[in-house]
């Protein structure tokens, strides 16, 4: 099988992929967490979202509401806060 068809393959096997409880869980979260430490700051979405993370208020939106946070984006909220990841994710709602 040739690199493009594998590749192909690897990401519709990975579209399909399902999350478990224990992923959505996860992801709502996240999504708690980014709003809760932007809440903390005083910021509004608008503000927080262009002037301190340089993006738009529909991205923080997202993010906030559990879609497309990946460690990139997480990394950069975390900046403009000036927080570590290991802040972030230093709160009780992560303990098990």
């Amino acid at each position: 099988m040739d690199d493009f068809y594998f590749f192909n393959f690897f990401l519709i096997a990975l579209m399909s992929a399902k999350l478990d409880h224990h992923d959505i869980e996860l992801k709502q979260k996240i999504a708690q967490r980014i709003k809760e430490l932007r809440l903390s700051s005083g910021k509004k979405q608008n503000n927080f979202a262009i002037n301190e993370m340089e993006t738009d208020k529909q991205m923080l939106h997202r993010l906030e509401s559990g879609r497309g946070a990946t460690i990139y984006s997480i990394n950069k909220i975390c900046q403009a806060l000036n927080i570590t990841l290991k802040d972030f994710f230093d709160s009780p709602m992560f303990e098990r």
